[in-house]
């Protein structure tokens, strides 16, 4: 049974958030602190975050909190000037993508970097289309909205998008990539059919709104091949599996293929307001030269 202090603050929430933002239980968690992989509660009590949504190297990491503060202390600005700081991080981060991915460019959240990929997409390939999987989640922006089904009915996917079932070996996909492949053939067909031109399939390399799907290895192989040879783009969303939390740096490692572009969220900054997208030289040479980020 929720305490007063719980109900009142629950009741203050609700005043000042309005009713958009969503509660975890139908008892929720008053968190106090958070160290490495336990919250603390207002009640005292000690709770091992097994959820763990974006401190991916664990909460109040004491690097982390050191990085944060020493950079806070010495400059907080944007790309318009010349930094060393983002270059030296930048170097490091391409380091642990295939060399084929060569630029990287910095957003603040998980959704800015899809919307960027989407923004380069359609630049490059001069297409609107997207496919995405049935129970997808990419983002809060508008584009990204159309584009995530799991945000429920409520939200309308976009006349662009084509849905289409998760790879599932649980569920009858014998030959899991073949099968995938087949629906992303299809999808792309149905776009054209209506007349639309591809500009991308975006996938989370993982599926974790889907459900999880993992293996085996190699099965995203075919539906990326079906999208490059209908002229459209690859966009790996390695927000949830990026930065090692599948065992390698990057899921889409396992399926031995190279997206065009990559986009990274919060977990880059265990939890804080840094992501990005990286991407291949050649795709982002023709973004690059009609505008500007």
């Amino acid at each position: 049974m929720a305490d007063d202090r719980t109900a009142a603050l629950r009741a203050r929430r609700d005043r000042l958030l309005g009713p958009a933002y969503r509660l975890f239980y139908d008892e929720p968690l008053h968190v106090v602190r958070g160290e490495g992989v336990w919250l603390h509660g207002a009640d005292g009590e000690r709770y091992l975050d097994a959820y763990n949504n974006v401190a991916s190297v664990g909460h109040c990491h004491p690097h982390v909190v050191a990085a944060l503060a020493r950079q806070a202390a010495v400059l907080n600005t944007h790309t318009r000037y010349l930094s060393e700081g983002v270059l030296d991080y930048a170097e490091r981060l391409l380091t642990t993508f295939p060399p084929e991915i060569g630029h990287v460019m910095f957003t603040c959240t998980g959704s800015e970097a899809n919307d960027l990929a989407l923004r380069v997409a359609r630049a490059v390939t001069g297409g609107t289309g997207v496919i995405v999987t049935d129970w997808a989640y990419h983002g809060v922006t508008v584009a990204l909205a159309e584009m995530s089904p799991s945000l429920g009915s409520a939200v309308r996917v976009g006349d662009h998008v084509r849905l289409v079932a998760a790879p599932d070996a649980y569920r009858g996909d014998a030959d899991v990539g073949a099968a995938f492949g087949a629906r992303v053939t299809a999808a792309i067909e149905d776009m054209r059919q209506a007349g639309i031109v591809p500009a991308a399939l975006l996938v989370d390399t993982i599926f974790s709104s889907d459900g999880v799907f993992a293996d085996p290895p190699g099965f995203l192989a075919p539906a990326a091949a079906a999208m490059r040879a209908a002229g459209g783009l690859v966009i790996a969303d390695e927000v949830q599996p990026g930065f090692g939390r599948t065992g390698g740096m990057w899921g889409f490692a396992r399926h031995g293929f190279v997206p065009d572009m990559v986009t990274m969220g919060k977990p880059m900054g265990d939890g804080h307001p840094i992501a990005g997208m990286a991407a291949r030289p050649e795709v982002l040479a023709e973004f690059g030269r009609r505008t500007r980020y």
